[in-house]
């Protein structure tokens, strides 16, 4: 049975949620409405999952964590309809990435011997690039309204019918 020391565990919870954060500032204070709506979309289910994850006994990766799942599906929803409404290119990265979440428990569902070590790191890891992909679409955004004035955060709606 593997197991990670605690220390281990509190310097890399302690350093994923000051990189939050720092992201999570960055985006509310510089980002348009698509980058405050994608994170304030991260940090709700990031408070959810800190919620399962606390009313949760050792063995937390032992079996699918079915809590974890229903977030990580809601939050593709979220980000997968912010992607399809946002003038934006790097949502699409985003949810792509939150979708890369979820092949993590559907390994587990469908290999239940999964080590909990591997499951754990398979389904947090994307949590990392989800960040770094939310800062540069930041920076990408104050860049682009520097140099051009406004951008609109949204395409418009359009319904093409039948023809």
């Amino acid at each position: 049975h593997e197991r990670v020391p605690a220390r281990r565990v509190v310097i890399r919870v302690g350093l994923f949620l000051t990189a939050f954060t720092l992201c999570a500032g960055y985006a509310f204070k510089a980002g348009g409405k698509p980058e405050r709506v994608a994170m304030m979309a991260q940090l709700i289910a990031l408070l959810l999952s800190s919620s399962v994850a606390f009313w949760r006994d050792s063995g937390v990766f032992a079996t699918l964590i079915r809590g974890w799942l229903m977030i990580d599906l809601t939050l593709l929803l979220v980000l997968i309809l912010v992607a399809l409404r946002a003038n934006r290119i790097w949502t699409i990265v985003l949810a792509g990435l939150q979708l890369a979440a979820i092949f993590a428990h559907l390994s587990k569902t469908l290999y239940p011997g999964l080590s909990p070590l591997g499951y754990a790191v398979f389904v947090q890891i994307w949590a990392w690039p989800m960040l770094i992909a939310t800062a540069l679409g930041v920076r990408n955004h104050r860049r682009r309204v520097a140099i051009s004035g406004k951008e609109a955060d949204w395409r418009p709606l359009t319904f093409s019918g039948p023809a």
